[in-house]
């Protein structure tokens, strides 16, 4: 869904499902945009700061967890969802 909306993943070459990274490989990886998922863990408001310690000058947003994760029915709203969040990027 990310390369659909013209986004790349700075960490593709890991091979973990669910990978582990570190604050000093995001720091490296010098990512322009982090998307902090509403599940599976809740991230809130409070860890935009922490990820912006690591990366000063990335955007940071908060996302609809559901949306990026899960499929069936949800994935309908997935696009218009998708176009509003990157059309400010």
């Amino acid at each position: 869904m990310l390369k659909r909306c013209g986004l790349n993943n700075v960490f593709t070459t890991l091979t973990e499902r669910y990978p582990k990274v570190s604050a000093e490989q995001i720091a490296e990886a010098k990512p322009e945009l982090i998307l902090l998922s509403s599940e599976p863990y809740p991230f809130k408001e409070k860890h935009i700061q922490e990820f912006q310690a690591i990366c000063p000058n990335a955007k940071i947003m908060i996302v609809d967890g559901e949306l990026f994760s899960w499929y069936g029915s949800r994935l309908l709203q997935a696009p218009s969802y998708f176009e509003k969040l990157f059309t400010n990027h």
